[in-house]
């Protein structure tokens, strides 16, 4: 499994992609497909945070790719976490992007549901984590 982290010095953001599931986790044809473990992100000395992991399933030759996540808003500063999530593949080395979605929670009392992107094209999930203005 290859785990991308990069950090940017506009509000401290984390992206985390995830590519090529090894053999332990090699998804089934299922409905449900198969998941990779949990992952955490923190921003900002944990004013925001995330937990995510990312599910595959294959039919035929379609492969479909979601992510599952929970948002936390730990900081009373009058910002909220702000997560943004996307589908597709890499190509010779190229992303190529099927669905994005943006995703807040701002309750400092406790983290929010659990986030079902649902079913899209495509093999990776990539997930951006910032706090921002609410």
């Amino acid at each position: 499994m290859n785990v991308r982290k990069r950090l940017t010095v506009a509000g401290l953001t984390t992206v985390l992609s995830i590519s090529g599931l090894g053999l332990a986790l090699a998804p089934s044809a299922s409905a449900e497909g198969a998941c990779t473990g949990w992952r955490t992100i923190q921003v900002n000395h944990n004013a925001a945070g995330l937990k995510y992991r990312e599910c595959d399933r294959y039919s035929g030759s379609k492969t479909q790719t979601k992510a599952q996540l929970y948002l936390w808003d730990n900081k009373h500063d009058g910002k909220v976490a702000q997560a943004f999530t996307a589908t597709g593949s890499n190509l010779n080395g190229s992303w190529h992007q099927s669905w994005s979605r943006y995703y807040s929670w701002g309750n400092e009392k406790r983290h929010s549901p659990l986030i079902d992107t649902g079913w899209h094209k495509g093999h990776d999930v990539e997930v951006l984590l910032k706090a921002v203005q609410g």
